[in-house]
């Protein structure tokens, strides 16, 4: 491990919980940094305790020697600096613009608007017409967007793995299933080589780690919300 600027590998943990796809978009980047790190297991929370942890209540948070960093994206950002091999951002300011645009695009009109409708699908709840409406144009204007800014082949922009496959793939896998379940339409179909790339990603080892985890953790948390949506 290069550069590293805390003692002791072992000194991180990584807080929160596998049905969450940004834990997971943390989860994956340690595993595929090749850190030592605990993972324990919690939702989030509003408890004045959790706040001093988490400021929002959120998680992922990840618990480092100096204290602990709330928000994915600037956990992906610490990581980067602190374990800077292998290395997830270009060092090409230019390509490492491109890697947070598209990670922006994911975060602000894929997951944002998919998030919308868990409460009807994932939660035990309903979603109005309204919800339902609206958030179809602006997956359908993301995917768009998508097909202008990644060329999948082998990775979202290029030859390597960066941080936007990791976001992309554990955002995209939350967003596929509502829009199959809500919609009856497929997200990966609308971008070229999308699909394939996601069957890629998946067989990642990385991933089959995640996935595994967010499996068992997912099927519980359906029953627990008596939700309508059921695993293929």
């Amino acid at each position: 491990m290069n550069n590293v600027q805390f003692p002791a590998q072992s000194h991180l943990r990584l807080h929160g919980y596998a049905v969450s796809n940004y834990f997971n978009i943390a989860r994956a980047a340690l595993l595929e940094k090749g850190v030592e790190f605990e993972v324990i297991t919690r939702r989030a929370s509003q408890e004045p305790e959790f706040l001093e942890l988490s400021p929002m209540g959120k998680i992922p948070f990840l618990e480092t020697p100096r204290g602990c960093i709330a928000e994915t994206v600037a956990i992906l950002e610490f990581l980067e600096d602190v374990l800077p091999e292998p290395r997830l951002h270009p060092r090409d300011p230019f390509e490492r613009a491109k890697v947070r645009q598209t990670i922006n695009v994911v975060q602000m009109y894929v997951e944002v608007p998919a998030r919308s409708l868990f409460p009807g699908v994932f939660m035990g709840g309903s979603n109005s017409e309204a919800t339902v409406a609206a958030a179809r144009p602006v997956l359908a204007r993301a995917m768009r967007a998508l097909r202008q800014l990644v060329a999948p082949g082998p990775f979202l922009l290029g030859p390597a793995l960066t941080y936007a496959d990791l976001f992309a793939f554990y955002c995209l896998d939350i967003a596929e299933r509502l829009s199959r379940f809500v919609y009856g339409e497929s997200l990966l179909a609308q971008v070229d080589g999308l699909s394939g790339w996601s069957a890629r990603m998946a067989q990642r080892d990385s991933a089959r780690v995640v996935l595994a985890a967010f499996d068992e953790a997912f099927s519980d948390y359906l029953a627990e919300k008596n939700a309508v949506y059921r695993p293929a």
